[in-house]
């Protein structure tokens, strides 16, 4: 393992004019949870004729350094996109390189959970794991478990993932949560398909940043940035540096207010549909149970239901989070053929 690793954990050292740009932008609203699609790589790699595992080896040293700088900022919510689902499709070669690099780091980082755990650094996987040779499974699900009570910091990696794939999973959760009677088809809704995601317990994202210039999201986290201020930076991710995100930071304060006021509007507005819903579903059961004269509808009635909803949706996601977790813990004893 090279030393240049180590630099993951150590502090960046602020200039002047760096120090003198962080109190004037710590003046302002920041982020909660940012979110980087970090592309160009292969891109740096050809720019600078070096090979490709060189470039991808860079940019994992880079997500150090970004931790540092929200950490500055007091950003304590970073979600990275790593690998795609999508990226299963490329050559052998591409992806046995990727899948080296990713052992190499994952062994790196579980043998650093002293370090994590003294920084309170939590990392969490979001994606389908099991799509991975098994080495990598199993390293990422020991080094979820073994990071899984810290609370200072959360680092989301990215990998096997899409919103697709992502929301594909939220609704076959469900579904098999109906089929299981732990669930009924009318407490299907925006909230708790939300509490089905992969990001369950993330706050949604309020920046979501791409480098390289290109400007598409790529599939990545939409359902989470639905009022997310976007940015695209015209630099590789490799060169991605603190001037880029202060940039970044500074355009997010001036949409910030808007952003507020939008996600202020909508939370009251879900609540009060929700309650709708669950309340005319009540009514026509009511109803229907009893005769057409007898059909006495009440507020009770209405608050009876909700919170009989409320309960049988609050036991499916605590029992979808321990199946999750026994997922982790099966995966964490996978026995890895040669090891």
């Amino acid at each position: 393992m090279s030393d240049q690793a180590d630099d993951w954990f150590k502090r960046v050292e602020y200039s002047y004019m760096q120090r003198f740009a962080i109190n004037c932008v710590r003046a302002g609203k920041l982020p909660k949870h940012v979110a980087f699609i970090m592309d160009g790589n292969r891109r740096f790699a050809k720019v600078k004729e070096i090979s490709r595992s060189e470039s991808y080896a860079m940019g994992f040293e880079k997500i150090g350094e970004i931790l540092d700088y929200c950490e500055t900022f007091d950003i304590r919510c970073v979600s990275v996109y790593a690998f795609s689902v999508e990226n299963f499709k490329r050559s052998e070669e591409e992806q046995g390189e990727l899948f080296s690099l990713f052992s190499e780091k994952m062994e790196y980082l579980l043998g650093r959970t002293d370090k994590l755990q003294a920084k309170g650094i939590r990392i969490n996987v979001l994606g389908d794991i099991t799509l991975f040779p098994a080495h990598i499974t199993k390293a990422l699900a020991q080094l979820q478990l073994q990071t899984l009570d810290n609370s200072e910091f959360f680092l989301n990696l990215c990998l096997a993932y899409t919103t697709r794939d992502e929301i594909t999973h939220s609704v076959e959760c469900m579904a098999q949560g109906v089929v299981a009677g732990d669930l009924r088809v009318t407490d299907i809704n925006e909230t708790l398909m939300d509490q089905c995601m992969y990001s369950e317990d993330l706050p949604p994202v309020d920046m979501l940043l791409r480098t390289s210039g290109e400007v598409r999201l790529s599939d990545f986290m939409i359902w989470q940035a639905n009022f997310a201020a976007l940015q695209f930076v015209k630099v590789l991710w490799p060169d991605f540096g603190f001037w880029h995100l202060i940039g970044s930071l500074l355009d997010f304060q001036r949409h910030e207010p808007l952003i507020s006021q939008n996600r202020a509007t909508y939370k009251p507005f879900l609540q009060r549909m929700t309650r709708a819903e669950l309340s005319a579903v009540a009514h026509t059961e009511h109803c229907t149970l009893s005769s057409h004269e007898d059909c006495h509808f009440n507020e009770a009635i209405s608050e009876a239901y909700i919170e009989t909803h409320r309960n049988r949706t609050e036991n499916f996601i605590n029992n979808l989070k321990d199946e999750r977790r026994k997922l982790l813990e099966n995966c964490a004893e996978i026995t890895v053929a040669g090891a």
